[in-house]
């Protein structure tokens, strides 16, 4: 997985908590990609709740339901994801992402991008809020924005 830490990562503006909770957003998504069970539980909080925008999709409450929910999305949607963006503050941490995936019906492959704040307890992730709106038909990305130009996850294989 190809990683990249913009430069408003750096060790000497961080604390270290700050510094190790950014490490354990990256080891989430690395999980994430690999789909790894083990590895997503390593970064999880017992009592994690992941929050999503359609109010038709629950929150996932606990560690053990969201490792294996990321578990099956790797099986199913077999999804490529980069963090592009990191910053930390306190027990919070925000990304911004690029995850491209396929649609199991259609068999396209397509881009979701969005954003997830993350609110840490003991270097584990205790909550997400995620951003974003998948559609199984098209990409999901902001109009005109220079994403190859800036070093983005690219939209096509």
């Amino acid at each position: 997985m190809i990683r990249r830490v913009r430069a408003t990562v750096q060790e000497d503006f961080l604390s270290e908590s700050e510094a190790r909770n950014i490490e354990v957003v990256l080891r989430y998504f690395d999980g994430c990609n690999s789909g790894d069970v083990g590895e997503l539980l390593s970064t999880l909080d017992p009592d994690v709740r992941h929050y999503f925008l359609p109010p038709t999709f629950p929150p996932i409450e606990g560690a053990e339901h969201l490792a294996n929910f990321w578990r099956r999305y790797k099986e199913n949607l077999d999804p490529v994801w980069k963090i592009d963006h990191i910053i930390a503050g306190g027990d919070e941490v925000v990304s911004e992402w690029s995850c491209r995936w396929t649609n199991p019906a259609s068999e396209a492959r397509l881009m979701a991008r969005g954003s997830e704040w993350y609110v840490m307890r003991d270097s584990k992730i205790l909550e997400v809020r995620a951003y974003f709106i998948a559609d199984v038909e098209s990409n999901v990305e902001l109009a005109s924005f220079p994403y190859a130009e800036r070093g983005y996850l690219p939209t096509s294989d």
